[in-house]
């Protein structure tokens, strides 16, 4: 995955405030990109791998997530849904709005305080619970079949109740978020496409300070001041991430996973899983079932 992010048009017709869209795909597209636009995203039939700024988990059916301001992000399906004879199918339901919406229509309105921080919120992405999914799929899959002022009422009452969840989690982390704010630094773009394509080979820090033209103690320094953790740390979670999807689809052991995500020590990986999921490799698979 190139993290190199495309910048796509997900933006409303002149004649609406806001987006929505019905997909059912053979399998989603996959191109890590950002937009202006939130994204709020109501999975109704897909598995796979998600990944959102810094953050690499699954989602499966029922995942209800919001997607900031020029958050990058990417849905990749599961291996199978390309095989050719496949009949799995990708279906979501989609809402696109732009951040200004609010500012500019509702801003004086002290009824939607709520929203508005659900927007700022919204910058490091959040997955809802269960409970609110419940509440909101009906009507998100309502819009489609509204006219425009029921569209837009119930939209607003979405985001009313999305507002009001406070155990939703955020995803990316915010070190993330503020480097992908800051035009002009290509540092990190470099380090992120190198350990995406590379993390299952023996990544020394030297080597990485040495992409960026840097010394080894800045470099450190540098990565640590920007995302808010080290460089380690970051690699180990990239692999991690990559050795729940292994085992989630079961393709290989614990031991096969520990070695094609780059740990050539069992013992090692197993303290990073856990650091990671609060389980053992092995716990993780067996939930997964």
């Amino acid at each position: 995955m190139s993290v190199k992010a495309t910048l796509l048009k997900r933006g409303a017709t002149p004649d609406h405030s806001f987006s929505v869209a019905e997909h059912d795909f053979a399998y989603f597209l996959k191109v890590w990109h950002y937009h202006p636009e939130l994204e709020l995203i109501y999975m109704v039939k897909s598995e796979g791998t998600r990944f959102i700024g810094d953050n690499i988990d699954r989602f499966q059916a029922g995942d209800l997530v919001l997607i900031g301001s020029n958050l990058p992000h990417m849905y990749q399906n599961d291996e199978a849904y390309f095989f050719p004879d496949s009949k799995l199918r990708a279906k979501a339901h989609v809402i696109h709005f732009d951040p200004g919406f609010l500012k500019t229509r509702l801003s004086d309105i002290p009824e939607f305080r709520q929203i508005h921080m659900l927007v700022e919120r919204a910058k490091l992405g959040l997955i809802f619970s269960k409970q609110v999914v419940r509440k909101v799929a009906p009507k998100i899959i309502g819009l489609s079949s509204a006219n425009d002022i029921e569209r837009m009422l119930s939209f607003l009452e979405i985001l009313a109740v999305l507002s009001k969840e406070s155990n939703a989690q955020t995803i990316a982390s915010p070190g993330f978020v503020n480097h992908f704010d800051q035009a002009g630094d290509s540092k990190l773009d470099k380090v992120y496409d190198h350990v995406m394509n590379h993390f299952r080979e023996d990544i020394q820090v030297d080597q990485i300070a040495d992409l960026v033209s840097m010394n080894k103690s800045s470099f450190c320094r540098y990565f640590k001041r920007t995302t808010q953790k080290t460089f380690t740390e970051f690699l180990n979670e990239v692999r991690i991430g990559f050795a729940c999807k292994m085992l989630m689809e079961k393709q290989m052991g614990v031991l096969e996973v520990s070695y094609y995500c780059g740990y050539n020590n069992i013992s090692h990986f197993n303290r990073q899983f856990r650091k990671k999921t609060h389980m053992s490799p092995t716990e993780y698979s067996r939930q997964r079932v």
